[in-house]
């Protein structure tokens, strides 16, 4: 079901976003999707995850990372690897957070 989702939601993806502009928003994203959410409900929890989710395929295909959405029927799986693969093409998303937080 989430892969189902997942994929649902490109058709709303404002293609202009590249770059590091397209990094920032993953970033914004990521937090997003980290932040506590005891206070509120599951939908705006399934929200968040379903936004990075999809900036992390847009910002993975931009290094030409092989993104599958049925990847993600283990979302945090598919997101730790490619998270990975990205650190490894040199866009580390934690180390830029991290970074930034610090900042």
């Amino acid at each position: 079901m989430y892969t189902h989702l997942l994929s649902s939601v490109f058709e709303d993806w404002v293609e202009g976003l590249s770059g590091p502009g397209l990094v920032d928003y993953a970033l914004l994203c990521r937090a997003e999707m980290l932040a506590p959410r005891a206070a509120e409900s599951a939908c705006i929890a399934l929200a968040a995850e379903i936004t990075y989710d999809r900036a992390l395929i847009k910002l993975c295909a931009s290094q030409h990372i092989e993104v599958n959405v049925m990847g993600f029927a283990q979302p945090w799986h598919e997101r730790v690897r490619l998270e990975h693969d990205l650190a490894l093409a040199g866009i580390d998303l934690a180390a830029l957070a991290r970074a930034s937080s610090s900042a």
